[in-house]
């Protein structure tokens, strides 16, 4: 008995490729998501998938662009509507504000495998659901654009929010 032949649909997951894969290319809005968490989750799992990676292997890096229509590979999500609570993001690197909150532009997200072990002046910033900051959803690497002390983002509470 033979096999049927895999649907067109399922190719671009396997073959890490294809037309198909603009579907991918679409701008979520994690705030909106029943469960956001699931989204970075499945986001991993597929990177992980395509590239015969394990997910121990991977690292998540963030780039806010304010390109609407920038291209994205197979390893790379955007997302829409975050919000930046304490700090403003200019050229993909934060500095302290006095603002309340800052709208980021297009963020995306990449998981690429193995973090760069290159001492970089970075924070690592919470990305809550709500103003609330009850439910961490996930953690997200800023590279900080002054030679200020990663703490100082710290004390003044620095987080990334999904919705208002």
């Amino acid at each position: 008995m033979s096999t049927p032949a895999p649907s067109p649909a399922s190719q671009p997951a396997r073959e890490g490729g294809g037309e198909e894969e603009q579907e991918w290319n679409i701008n979520v809005c994690l705030g909106g998501l029943f469960v956001p968490e699931a989204y970075i989750t499945a986001t991993r799992q597929y990177v992980a998938q395509v590239n015969s990676w394990s997910l121990e292997e991977l690292c998540l890096e963030v780039n806010v662009t304010t390109a609407q229509g920038s291209a994205l590979d197979s390893c790379s999500f955007s997302i829409k509507g975050l919000k930046l609570q304490g700090a403003t993001c200019a050229n993909n690197k934060l500095s302290l504000s006095n603002t309340i909150s800052t709208e980021l532009p297009l963020t995306q997200l990449c998981w690429v495998k193995q973090c760069s072990e290159e001492k970089r002046h970075m924070v690592t910033l919470p990305v809550y659901l709500n103003f609330t900051r009850s439910d961490l959803i996930f953690t997200v690497d800023f590279d900080i654009a002054t030679k200020e002390d990663p703490h100082n983002f710290y004390e003044r509470g620095v987080a990334v929010l999904c919705t208002e």
